[in-house]
């Protein structure tokens, strides 16, 4: 038996209604409709659908293999004479794998037929916010503590994570080159570019994820804090 459990895989719905009153887990049934892309995508449109403009925040987005119909009609009537960028996504992968930007349509039903499973196709942001020249990700942590009634807690902290190369607009060139294009720590790190936090000491993404360890170890506390993965407060 168990007071408090925390799990670091998905959990069933039959565990959970197996739970004894005063038995607590670090999931919700159902959370894989949030943490997969596939999952994410699908509910997005949902609420586009529903909502309208309210939901208009997040890039036209596919799903391969079910929406193959609706991106093809993206290349009807030389809608977007082949300049128009996607970006393809495997659903279940992690740290940037098997990720591309692609500007054929026969191109990308190829590749994601070949390494099968579903695929999440969004429009690329050509025109992206940057800081120093560089795309980055800003993450936000967030504790849901409880859906009835609704409770939300934001860490004061975050984490900022940055390409490695100067941002370029996409064109058939640097489509290949994901130093520009992703953020990603998995990839980044392994650029001649990359430069570890000066003042922060991450720990490395292939043992704890793509989060880091951002606790009390300064370098310098009166030094800026520079390089590719940084916490919210030096941006």
């Amino acid at each position: 038996t168990y007071n408090v459990c925390w799990s670091d895989t998905s959990v069933s719905l039959e565990r959970v209604m197996k739970m004894g009153r005063m038995q607590k887990i670090n999931h919700f049934p159902g959370m894989l409709e949030l943490v997969r892309k596939a999952g994410t995508a699908r509910n997005l449109n949902k609420m586009l659908k529903a909502v309208g403009k309210e939901y208009k925040f997040f890039p036209k987005t596919f799903m391969l293999p079910a929406d193959y119909t609706e991106l093809k009609k993206e290349w009807e009537h030389g809608k977007n004479h082949g300049n128009k960028t996607f970006i393809v996504k495997p659903d279940n992968l992690a740290q940037g794998k098997g990720i591309f930007l692609s500007r054929n349509f026969d191109k990308i039903i190829e590749h994601t037929t070949q390494c099968g499973g579903g695929w999440v196709v969004q429009d690329y942001l050509s025109n992206p916010h940057l800081i120093e020249g560089l795309k980055y990700d800003l993450r936000l942590y967030v504790f849901l503590y409880g859906l009835n009634p609704l409770r939300i807690f934001i860490h004061e902290q975050g984490l900022a994570r940055f390409a490695t190369e100067p941002y370029e607009k996409p064109r058939n060139s640097n489509l290949d080159n994901m130093y520009v294009h992703l953020t990603n720590y998995a990839i980044n790190k392994l650029n001649r570019n990359f430069k570890q936090s000066n003042k922060k000491k991450a720990r490395d993404e292939d043992d704890y994820g793509d989060y880091g360890d951002y606790g009390d170890e300064y370098d310098d506390e009166d030094e800026e804090e520079t390089g590719h993965k940084r916490s919210l407060f030096a941006i």
